[in-house]
């Protein structure tokens, strides 16, 4: 079966053209072997989950780690009613995600649950369990954002922090290392529980390390992709200037490239065909910007539910203004997590230029309705 560019969900390197982004496991390795607690905050569709699937495979390869990755997502909202529900359903998701791999100490796990009814007597299981294993437990939870309006959350993640805390003393056993997945830091959730400015930045993660790694894809990143597509379709194409273009347009963002390349290699390029031309890549350009996808509806989206922001990004894009860029304002900060905004040179800029494109052509859409509204 032949390859696929994915632009959904995880990427599988024996089922997907993937970038080899070893270096960037490489660094987040170092993290792990440091026992960091730490957060992958990135904009939507940036790689987060394939990084984590790859993060996992990686650390299975050592007799030294046990990862347990586990998700938020589709777990619906009862299991945040009380401590009880939430105790016994984060044992229930640990126990589910071991039983493929270790069924004996999945059992042990059903074992202790009727003992646990409070996050204290989570926090006690906890410590029991990493005895258990006797190795270093690597926690994973993607997708944080589904709990990110409950306090009750924020508390585990207090406990945890309490844990850790306790570790460096000498007096708790507990996780090597976790690793939060998310659009959104742990700060930024706790803005959106507590209005008050007294408790804006009164964050339970203030444990975690500054995470530093560069997610987007560099020219030589994105060529590794190019380099598995060649020798797997057996395609002509000039590595150097589509892997130079696709960075130029996209800046590296994950999906961007993918999308692309898929639109070329499904849309563009004819049936038995086996050649890029270079003109390829401007179409594919105009292609995208026409196109609906689910990454477009949601950039749009974020913009238009946020009039301060709308009217920020209006000043950049339409009227040309060069604003500073100062990452503690909250519209500045915003526009970064949802990946509308970037920094350079001191100043905002749009992430990208397919975002520039589709923005302004979003913006001056309205601006000629309005026009024409005014006229009639």
């Amino acid at each position: 079966m032949l390859k696929k560019f994915n632009v959904t969900g995880t990427c599988i390197p024996n089922k997907h053209y993937i970038v080899d982004i070893s270096k960037k496991i490489d660094k987040i390795m170092e993290l792990i072997d440091g026992e960091e607690y730490f957060v992958i905050n990135r904009p939507r569709q940036y790689g987060k989950t394939t990084t984590l699937f790859l993060l996992d495979n990686k650390l299975k390869e050592s007799e030294d780690y046990f990862p347990i990755k586990i998700s938020f997502e589709g777990i619906g909202d009862l299991i945040f009613d009380d401590e009880n529900r939430f105790s016994k359903g984060f044992m229930k998701i640990l126990e589910r995600t071991i039983e493929f791999e270790n069924v004996e100490l999945s059992k042990f796990i059903s074992s202790n649950k009727e003992g646990v009814e409070t996050l204290d007597d989570l926090s006690y299981f906890i410590t029991k369990f990493v005895r258990e294993i006797n190795k270093k437990v690597i926690l994973m939870i993607d997708e944080v954002d589904k709990s990110s309006n409950n306090q009750l959350f924020l508390s585990f993640l207090g406990m945890l922090r309490n844990k850790y805390l306790l570790r460096s003393e000498g007096r708790d056993c507990t996780f090597h290392s976790i690793i939060l997945a998310g659009v959104h830091d742990v700060k930024t959730l706790k803005v959106k529980i507590r209005s008050d400015e007294e408790h804006k930045y009164n964050s339970p993660w203030n444990i975690a390390s500054d995470f530093e790694v560069d997610m987007s894809f560099s020219k030589e990143e994105i060529m590794t992709m190019l380099e598995n597509y060649v020798e797997d379709k057996k395609v002509i194409l000039d590595k150097e200037y589509f892997s130079e273009k696709l960075y130029f347009y996209t800046e590296g963002y994950p999906f961007l490239v993918s999308k692309l390349c898929k639109i070329i290699d499904e849309k563009i390029m004819s049936d038995g065909e086996f050649i890029w031309e270079k003109e390829y890549m401007d179409i594919a350009v105009k292609e995208i910007l026409k196109d609906s996808n689910t990454n477009f509806e949601s950039l749009i989206k974020n913009i238009e539910n946020n009039e301060e922001l709308y009217d920020f990004v209006k000043r950049i894009v339409l009227d040309n203004e060069n604003i500073n860029y100062i990452k503690t304002d909250n519209i500045v900060s915003l526009g970064s997590i949802y990946g509308i905004l970037k920094e350079k040179d001191g100043v905002c800029k749009i992430n990208n230029k397919l975002y520039e494109q589709l923005i302004y052509n979003h913006m001056m859409m309205k601006v000629i309705r309005q026009d024409k509204k005014q006229e009639s």
